[in-house]
């Protein structure tokens, strides 16, 4: 029997930058609710959380008027600057759907394993800072069925991350003294973005011109490239929003120059 589900929605909106300091802050609503305002894409705050009970399809969700002017009413009880509705420059907002009868905050996991059928693992719910340890486990489940090596994610870094954390400056110090041409908070996304991988993204270039037509502000041609035949970037949305954010200061014109681009790259 399919078991009983239980779908929370959960919405947050990105606003202008807040506050200059990396500090994240959690403040009370008058109604008891925790509500917490983050850095967000260095230009950004993003303010959370709405969450509430939902039903309906969970492909199709948008986050209701009313919670959006519930997050600002929030956030301008504790920051000077005011924040308003129109000052929301995006919206974010999914459903969770757990097991009602799940309990705390590492989601369900179900296999089922029949004679003569492919074993099915099948995942409810889970909070997004255990996924990979989630990941590895329902993955440790197959082993009976499929040949594979031994858990072994929990010391590996993930590509371009092979450096250690207190170097990050050093490594953007040394991508402005190759690349030149690159700002500061340039530089800054791309290592964080590409790590030591970098080289491959922006290989001898000496000019910006060089990297291929601009798309915004920062997203170059070269970048496009790589992002395509090794991150598996099909559409712009892949790009702007799942690989990046740059989708948050990138013109409409440049969007759609952006999916133009794509559509001709070989």
């Amino acid at each position: 029997p399919q078991p009983a589900m239980a779908a929370t929605q959960m919405s947050q909106i990105v606003v202008p930058k807040l506050f200059d300091s990396g500090n994240v802050y959690v403040f009370q609503n008058n109604d008891g609710r925790l509500i917490f305002a983050r850095p967000f894409e260095r230009d950004f705050t993003l303010i959370g959380t709405v969450t509430h009970a939902f039903t309906g399809d969970p492909a199709i969700v948008a986050m209701p008027g009313a919670d959006v002017g519930y997050l600002c009413e929030a956030a301008s009880r504790y920051f000077r600057e005011r924040v308003a509705p129109t000052d929301v420059v995006r919206t974010v907002s999914g459903v969770n759907l757990t097991l009602a009868s799940a309990r705390g905050r590492d989601g369900t996991t179900l296999f089922h394993a029949r004679r003569r059928k492919a074993p099915l693992i099948t995942m409810f719910g889970g909070d997004v800072t255990t996924s990979r340890l989630r990941a590895e486990r329902a993955v440790t489940k197959l082993t009976p069925f499929y040949p594979m090596s031994p858990p072994w994610t929990a010391g590996a870094v993930l590509p371009g991350g092979d450096f250690a954390w207190d170097r990050f400056d050093t490594e953007v110090d040394l991508v402005r003294d190759r690349w030149r041409f690159l700002s500061e908070p340039e530089a800054q996304r791309l290592v964080a973005a590409y790590g030591s991988r970098l080289p491959a993204v922006l290989g001898e270039a000496k000019t910006r011109d060089e990297l291929g037509p601009a798309f915004g502000p920062e997203l170059t041609g070269a970048e496009v490239r790589y992002l395509m035949s090794h991150e598996w970037a099909r559409f712009p949305e892949d790009i702007l929003w799942r690989r990046s954010k740059l989708g948050l200061t990138m013109p409409a014109a440049d969007r759609d120059a952006l999916a133009t681009f794509m559509a001709n790259v070989n």
